[in-house]
């Protein structure tokens, strides 16, 4: 039992000294950068071979050269797993935006439409969520928070081209004015019926004296 113990901790110890720190591709970083808990990255290149750097944690530095397929070689090193696409600047003028979209808004996004208006909820930021052609292509979007102006402005920039949202705020009601205005809605059909009601009272009257009138005139007669 000792010695299975104890190479057990042998093993834990060399897998802790001789663990992966880094991995690069021609002293470039992979997408995402290197992160011991993620094991899926991609790479793109337009070159023919690539020379692949492990760096374990005793700083040592495995190094090698492998030849590209046509469009997309499958590196593997330990549990990490490495995409590596060819060409990828023949394919780059090719970048746009395959989808956007906003939570709760539908603003049909066009990569050919420019401008766009929705009408604020009650968010204080939106949420803004999007897919690229390229995925080592970047987006920055500007404006999307402390909605405080009646027509906000959000841009999304990607490469050359700026897609403008203008987010509308609308304009509430205070309760009390609506109170008041209800109050004053009541007390109008009140007097309305009011006005009803003696016009009613007023003609049954009337008529209730003139037969009377007509009676004793009849009588006396």
């Amino acid at each position: 039992m000792k010695k299975i113990f104890y190479l057990i901790i042998l093993l834990f110890i060399y897998g802790r000294v001789f663990a992966i720190e880094s991995i690069k591709i021609d002293n470039n970083s992979l997408i995402p950068i290197f992160d011991k808990d993620t094991y899926v990255y991609n790479y793109y290149t337009d070159k023919n071979e690539v020379d692949i750097k492990i760096i374990n944690s005793k700083d040592d530095i495995k190094s090698e050269i492998i030849k590209l397929n046509k469009d997309e070689t499958i590196y593997k090193v330990d549990n990490y797993k490495i995409r590596i696409f060819k060409n990828y600047e023949n394919k780059k003028s090719e970048s746009y935006i395959k989808e956007l979209t906003i939570k709760n808004y539908d603003i049909k996004f066009d990569n050919n439409k420019f401008n766009y208006e929705i009408t604020l909820n009650d968010e204080d930021h939106l949420n803004i969520d999007y897919e690229l052609s390229n995925s080592s292509d970047k987006i920055t979007i500007m404006g999307n928070g402390n909605f405080n102006k009646s027509d906000n402005i959000i841009k999304i920039i990607f490469n050359d081209k700026t897609y403008t949202i203008h987010a509308y705020k609308t304009i509430k009601v205070s309760k009390t004015i609506k109170n008041e205005e209800v109050k004053e809605m009541s007390n109008n059909k009140k007097e309305i019926v009011k006005l009803i009601i003696f016009t009613i009272s007023s003609l049954i009257v009337f008529g209730f004296y003139y037969i009377i009138f007509k009676d004793k005139r009849t009588m006396s007669i």
